[in-house]
């Protein structure tokens, strides 16, 4: 009887083990007593891509140092070599005693003008170039702190005419040019140039004009004076004004009212050029005259200017 109820409390154990999952053999689903790898294989960190080494720059971008990846770029292009120019690089004076002034640019600086041939055209300290004799003369103007030149080539050209001693002795010949002075009249020969001359819808100056275009003028005692200007804008004639001082001492003056006129009108003064257009500040500045004879000063901006200056001679 014991042994029979030893044999079935030993076989209740066993069930109750048996279905409580005991046993080394029940470790694995299979029971084959071995466990998956469930490990997972990762790339190396030190590579974004898992195939190299991050530390590693790009070869194919160009080195930070040189803005386009070709050369130094420490080095830097060289400025363009400073120049010295003159309003003008050749002109004609047309009379014994006239005048133009030069003006250099950039301006400033110690300028020192000389005249290669002074017998034909002088030139003084401000760029002023004086007529004196036939023929050519080459003015040039040096800045004393660069060391730059620059050169204009003056033409002086008119007809020297033989003294006609009229059977007299003593070669006396100073009263011929002041009797005909006396004689001329200044309107006139603006009425004559006007018509043989392209010179549309001139408009004679007032004195407010007078005043507001050359400064000054109207203060200089003057036998006659005639101003005239082209109303037309852009316009292709320039003035024209013809005086007849009282003083031959106030010629010089008169010349240099002209001549910041010009300055004006072409910018050579530093300013925005008061013609405006291309056109007509080229006019001013290639086709621009100031002659004088005795006490007659003339300003003239015309293509024809040359030819009224022959007619303005010939009226002396």
């Amino acid at each position: 009887m014991k042994k029979k109820i030893m044999t079935l409390t030993l076989a209740l154990a066993m069930a109750l083990l048996a279905a409580c999952g005991g046993g080394a053999s029940s470790s694995t689903p299979n029971g084959s007593g071995s466990q998956p790898d469930t490990s997972v294989t990762e790339p190396d960190q030190s590579a974004p891509d898992g195939s190299g080494d991050s530390s590693t720059p790009d070869a194919s971008e160009p080195d930070a140092s040189e803005p386009d990846g070709s050369g130094d770029a420490s080095v830097v292009p060289l400025p363009d070599d400073p120049t010295l120019s003159l309003n003008r690089a050749d002109f004609t004076l047309f009379t014994a005693g006239s005048t133009f002034q030069l003006k250099a640019s950039p301006a400033g600086g110690s300028l020192t003008w000389t005249s290669s041939d002074e017998s034909v055209a002088t030139v003084s300290d401000n760029g002023t170039v004086t007529a004196v004799a036939v023929g050519t003369a080459t003015i040039t103007a040096k800045d004393a702190s660069t060391g730059l030149t620059a050169t204009c080539i003056v033409r002086c050209d008119w007809e020297d005419e033989a003294p006609d001693n009229g059977g007299s002795s003593s070669g006396d010949t100073s009263t011929g040019g002041s009797s005909s002075s006396a004689s001329v009249d200044l309107q006139a020969f603006f009425d004559t140039i006007n018509a043989d001359y392209e010179m549309p819808f001139m408009m004679e100056m007032d004195s407010a004009a007078l005043d507001s275009y050359f400064p000054g003028l109207t203060g200089i005692s003057a036998q006659q004076l005639v101003a005239y200007q082209c109303a037309l804008s852009p316009s292709p004639a320039g003035d024209v004004v013809l005086v007849q001082l009282t003083n031959s001492s106030d010629v010089n003056t008169v010349k240099e009212l002209f001549q910041d006129r010009i300055d004006y009108m072409t910018g050579a003064d530093g300013g925005q050029p008061g013609a405006w257009y291309p056109g007509p500040t080229e006019m001013w500045l290639n086709s621009s005259r100031i002659v004088s004879n005795g006490s007659y000063v003339m300003l003239v901006v015309n293509e024809n200017c040359d030819a009224i200056v022959d007619a303005f001679n010939a009226l002396f």
